[in-house]
């Protein structure tokens, strides 16, 4: 079977990149295994986090990663494969230097609402009784956060293999914009499948207008 290059899905957390990878996983795309609930690879997880924590850095605390060296590594894989682990942003030219057909899907969400989106889901898990992450529970640390990794990811936004769209797009026209997302991943245009795909894709509830 000749190879495949990934499918490697970025962007910030909360930006809709886990409905992203549900989807093309509908259409397609094989995602990987040992995922957790949010269809990220536990492995890959553990990749990123060790990494960054060596640099003194965590997923919520990227920037001394972004001032140190590049990871190295050497996989391979076959058939139509990718992943989603929104730490994939912070490393992305590094993968790209592993992979240099790889193509870079980059969901895009409104920082605001990702940033309510990161504090909503760090304030539940501190009522559940988990410590703190970071500074999360603030707004406007969690809204600088986002921007850091949308400003992280430009640094591959050149690459041919770039594509990038607004998750909110997505959420207003799943079957167009799937389709199109599909044929830059070089999937199969499989009708039933594009539907149960579209289908999986929550409309949006609107920004909140927490502070």
């Amino acid at each position: 079977m000749k190879d495949r290059h990934p499918i490697i899905i970025i962007g910030a957390h909360r930006s809709g990149t886990s409905a992203t990878a549900r989807a093309l996983e509908l259409v397609g795309l094989q995602i990987g295994q040992d995922l957790d609930s949010h269809r990220e690879p536990r492995a890959l997880q553990k990749l990123h986090e060790d990494y960054l924590e060596r640099v003194g850095a965590a997923w919520h605390k990227p920037e001394p990663f972004l001032k140190s060296i590049w990871l190295r590594l050497r996989i391979s894989f076959g058939a139509a494969w990718g992943w989603k682990e929104p730490r994939t942003t912070l490393f992305a030219p590094a993968w790209l230097e592993i992979f240099p057909e790889g193509r870079i899907v980059h969901v895009v969400r409104d920082s605001l609402a990702a940033a309510e989106s990161i504090r909503e889901r760090e304030l539940k898990f501190q009522a559940a009784g988990d410590p703190p992450t970071g500074n999360l529970s603030d707004l406007d640390y969690s809204r600088r956060l986002v921007e850091i990794y949308l400003k992280a990811a430009e640094r591959v936004a050149r690459s041919p293999n770039y594509y990038r769209f607004h998750f909110e797009e997505l959420q207003a026209n799943p079957p167009a914009m799937l389709e199109q997302l599909a044929k830059f991943c070089g999937l199969p245009i499989v009708t039933r499948k594009l539907a149960a795909a579209a289908a999986s894709i929550r409309p949006s509830r609107g920004r909140s207008t927490s502070s």
